[in-house]
């Protein structure tokens, strides 16, 4: 009677070490779960996006980001903004899915994310955002400088000036 107890207990040992292993990438995810991605975002929440070229090291080239806040004050104005970025063909989908505290409260304000969009080649994209629960339609266009952003619903995503 003893062995198939001590069995059960060592398969739900192993079993809680395995479930407990990060599977790569699934850091971001768990965070975000955390988070409470699916729960309902607060009245008015949105995300603000606007697009930057940065010089980099090597003459003349620059680095074109994708910037983005949200518009609450949070505990620390260097608290990260979870982004995932997904692109199929001319489509990019991106995701905004809770907030990562940076444990720091002397600066309050927005929490921040910047994706490096200098991988994509120049072209008309079509945006699908996802803030939370709630989703809208927009494009980025990278063959202009700076690069053009238009959102279809600006209570869920508009532009950062």
């Amino acid at each position: 009677m003893r062995l198939p107890l001590l069995f059960a207990a060592s398969l739900a040992l192993f079993s809680c070490r395995k479930a407990d292993d990060p599977a790569p990438g699934a850091e971001t995810a768990a965070l975000a779960a955390q988070e409470g991605c699916g729960t309902p975002a607060p009245s008015g929440y949105r995300v603000l996006l606007r697009t930057e070229q940065q010089a980099v090291r090597l003459p003349g080239t620059v680095e074109t980001f994708l910037l983005s806040k949200d518009n609450l004050v949070n505990p620390s104005g260097s608290d990260q903004l979870t982004t995932s970025l997904t692109r199929q063909d001319d489509v990019i989908s991106l995701r905004y899915c809770g907030v990562v505290h940076s444990g720091l409260t002397a600066d309050l304000g927005p929490a921040r994310s910047a994706v490096n969009l200098q991988d994509l080649p120049p072209q008309l994209y079509r945006l699908r955002i996802t803030v939370r629960d709630r989703h809208t339609t927009g494009t980025l266009d990278l063959r202009t400088t700076p690069a053009r952003l238009s959102f279809a619903d600006t209570t869920v995503a508009a532009a950062w000036r």
